[in-house]
């Protein structure tokens, strides 16, 4: 049994714009899961968004998360995550974010933990780069508990893939940037 606990974040990103020489604005999805007795984060995942619809907004969900009724998917109170009630027990009420211990307190500390990184650490990142530093961002949290076995994970993982060349990192950042070049 499992508690979702996820967000569309609209107009949060700072990004580098190069041509503007400032910055815009980029939406995304995050999400959490916790096990139902502790509310504390196991695992997330971050996903740029290209358009704010419901069409996106199943895609995410389904793509991401395992969906059935005994699981609860808990939001802040936005009607787009409706469209799931028939998959999964959606629990949508407004959140006040004045108390400390509300719902959505790990998500929003997590949010603010990525927010703090893109401004104070990376200075922004630009938008083709965004989907790159949401998997790394998805990838430190996820494996915050790895500890000693660290370098035995590296080691499987390096067994089990092949260099990629310059030309095919820019090949795929290039094929994903249409999405989000809006």
């Amino acid at each position: 049994m499992t508690n979702f606990f996820i967000k569309k974040i609209i107009r949060f990103i700072f990004l580098k714009n190069e041509v503007l020489g400032c910055c815009s604005v980029q939406p995304f999805f995050i999400a959490l899961s916790a096990t139902r007795n502790s509310n504390y984060p196991q695992f997330n995942k971050l996903r740029v968004v290209p358009k704010d619809d419901s069409e996106t907004t199943n895609a995410f969900l389904s793509q991401s998360l395992v969906l059935s009724k005994d699981r609860t998917l808990n939001t802040d109170g936005k009607t787009t995550f409706n469209i799931m009630k028939d998959r999964i027990t959606v629990v949508d009420e407004k959140i006040d974010y004045s108390k400390n211990g509300h719902r959505l307190y790990w998500l929003n500390t997590i949010v603010g933990d990525i927010k703090n990184n893109i401004i104070g650490i990376y200075h922004g990142v630009r938008k083709t780069d965004l989907p790159l530093f949401f998997g790394e961002q998805e990838y430190r949290f996820n494996h915050r508990n790895t500890g000693k076995q660290m370098m035995d994970k590296v080691a499987k993982y390096i067994s089990k893939s092949y260099p990629m060349t310059r030309k095919q990192i820019t090949n795929a950042l290039n094929a994903a940037f249409p999405i989000f070049a809006q």
